[in-house]
């Protein structure tokens, strides 16, 4: 159900993301702000790398879009917190936002995946009915 392969990729993709997003964040203030919603779309953005790349239903999608969601969100909130970003009560919830992002992000990969299948069944010929 859960093919480790893609979910280490995945995981290493997202987890190099939010490393960068959260040390800019600490050397740059002024893009604070804006750091909780990169997150999520990065964390998003790694969970539809593993749906597409899985393609084999929306359950496992969402399953491992969830799982490399809670893994760049432990490293995140973690890495923010040894760098004085957010107080500790945070910690859970930034977890459990970027776990849902990372499973939304596995639903539209797989869509993704659904969509490129069709279009590539609708844009090969035919072979079968070449000879009339």
């Amino acid at each position: 159900m859960i093919d480790l392969k893609i979910l280490h990729r995945a995981a290493l993709i997202g987890i190099g993301f939010e490393l960068a997003l959260v040390v800019g964040g600490t050397v740059w203030p002024a893009s604070r702000p804006g750091l909780l919603f990169a997150c999520m779309l990065t964390a998003a953005v790694a969970g539809m790398i593993y749906g597409r790349d899985l393609a084999r239903g929306f359950g496992s999608g969402m399953l491992g879009g969830t799982l490399v969601g809670a893994a760049c969100g432990v490293v995140a909130v973690t890495l923010g917190h040894f760098l004085s970003l957010s107080p500790e009560t945070y910690i859970p919830y930034g977890v459990l936002v970027l776990m849902l992002t990372g499973a939304v992000g596995g639903f539209f990969g797989e869509l993704d995946a659904r969509l490129r299948a069709y279009i590539v069944r609708k844009l090969t010929p035919d072979s079968g009915n070449s000879g009339s």
